[in-house]
């Protein structure tokens, strides 16, 4: 009787599961564009912080820094990319384009085999450089702007402020 139950619990617990899954499709739209995304070879790789080991936390600022300086008109156009994995393990890639006073931001969520497959699109209304970190005291993870010459010890990240929300690169 205890196989039976046991048995039973199993088959609605993988039912359940199975039952999550997202089984749309990519538009013809977002296919294409997350095509053109993983193809574009102009992307620089940068670390994401958030669940792996940064291998090199220099190489990493200095992009960084590259493309405030192409946001603020100072330098050439910056292509940054960043894979951050979901609880699941499924890959999410956030692609990254700075030129003289526009930030762009695509994230493409295609390959998420429980989140809404769907790439998106954000324009920053400004773009920063800083550190994320998490206040213990507020009990979220928080942004804090720099400024020049500090946080040298510290991995910088980069703010997009975006239709309200904040998207951290």
């Amino acid at each position: 009787m205890k196989k039976i139950i046991l048995l039973i619990f199993c088959l609605v617990f993988i039912q359940t599961v199975s039952g999550q899954r997202t089984k749309e499709s990519l538009s013809a739209e977002e296919q294409k564009l997350s095509d053109e995304l993983r193809q574009d070879q102009e992307y620089v790789q940068v670390s994401c912080e958030r669940r792996q080991v940064v291998i090199n936390p220099d190489k990493d600022t200095s992009y960084r820094l590259k493309a405030i300086q192409a946001f603020q008109g100072e330098g050439e156009i910056q292509k940054l990319k960043k894979s951050c994995g979901t609880i699941e393990g499924d890959p999410i890639t956030s692609y990254l384009t700075v030129e003289k006073g526009k930030a762009q931001v695509f994230i493409d969520a295609s390959q998420d085999k429980f989140g809404p497959k769907r790439v998106y699109a954000y324009q920053c209304s400004a773009l920063d450089i800083g550190i994320y970190f998490n206040d213990l005291k507020a009990g979220t993870m928080v942004f804090q702007k720099i400024y020049a010459g500090a946080g040298k010890d510290q991995k910088l990240v980069l703010r997009c402020l975006a239709d309200s929300r904040d998207i951290i690169f």
